[in-house]
């Protein structure tokens, strides 16, 4: 082969490879969508809905547990129940058959799983509710606001001093 063939070669494969510009739209500055960056944490807004619902699944449990006390004092251990949390534990330790039906039998152990699946109900309504008053929130991002407003932010401080300690209340009105 000669020189003259290899350059011509390497030319008409130069000139193959090279790409024509894209033909895609361009896209103008203000016509980039925005970057949403995912949340990490749920916004404020879900903090009293948890607290609401813990509480209200902790007085249901509980309400049951009071009922259940009140309609069947006989059985042992139904005084403890119409104690809120801690009843259905104290309640399981004083359980069994009462005086009057000793070979109660399946009846005890029914009860028995009741009253552990009201304790965890009860505790876990707390803990729901535990959850809510100190959960990490992230701000919601709200339009700008059109015209000036004031806002109110108010947050709980403690107060220590060498004879004194209590809880105060600071922010900007």
């Amino acid at each position: 082969m000669r020189l003259e063939s290899v350059i011509a070669a390497f030319a008409a494969g130069a000139a193959l490879s090279v790409a024509a510009p894209a033909r895609a739209q361009q896209v103008a500055p203000s016509d980039e969508p925005e970057v949403v960056l995912p949340k990490r944490y749920p916004p404020t807004s879900v903090r009293w809905k948890l607290v609401g619902g813990g509480v209200a699944l902790t007085g249901l449990a509980y309400g049951g547990a009071f009922l259940c006390a009140s309609n069947w004092p006989e059985a042992p251990g139904s005084d403890a129940l119409k104690v809120p949390v801690v009843g259905p534990w104290i309640a399981l330790g004083q359980s069994g058959c009462a005086k009057d039906d000793p070979d109660c039998g399946f009846t005890a152990y029914f009860r028995g799983f009741l009253t552990i699946v009201d304790g965890i109900l009860q505790a876990g309504g707390l803990g729901i509710a535990g959850e809510g008053l100190f959960m990490t929130t992230e701000a919601e991002q709200r339009p700008a606001p059109t015209t000036a407003r004031s806002e109110v932010v108010v947050r709980p401080m403690p107060i220590v001093t060498p004879h004194t300690t209590g809880l105060g209340v600071v922010g900007t009105f």
